[in-house]
């Protein structure tokens, strides 16, 4: 009777429990392999001569991500999150092309000091 009972017991787990196991994997491989490709088509876009900021609506929308996964993109690409003039959206930019407030001043800062010399 327990061989029996242990058999079904290891059908029921192995039933619940190797579909999830193999989903959860499935899932995992596929975030990877889009993640590159994603990573791409962003800094494309940021890289817009037009436009400098994008908003994180149309940035997540073009990936195919939400937007907390593509937030976690652009971090990755260097690029900072700020509030759009015009529209009061959420807008994004590379760095390089949007510095920080901070760096704006000490990048004014160099410039004065080279021009006293």
């Amino acid at each position: 009777m327990t061989t029996v009972l242990a058999a079904i017991l290891g059908g029921l787990v192995g039933g619940v429990i190797g579909p999830i196991v193999l989903d959860e994997y499935k899932s995992k491989k596929h975030r990877k392999e889009w993640k590159e490709p994603r990573k791409a088509l962003l800094k494309s876009m940021l890289e817009d001569p037009k436009y400098r900021f994008k908003s994180i609506e149309k940035l997540s929308r073009t990936i195919g991500c939400t937007p907390d996964e593509t937030r976690t993109l652009l971090i990755e690409l260097k690029a900072r999150g700020a509030r759009m003039k015009k529209s009061k959206k959420e807008g994004w930019a590379l760095i390089e092309r949007a510095p920080l407030q901070e760096e704006l001043r000490a990048l004014e800062q160099e410039e004065i000091e080279e021009d006293q010399v």
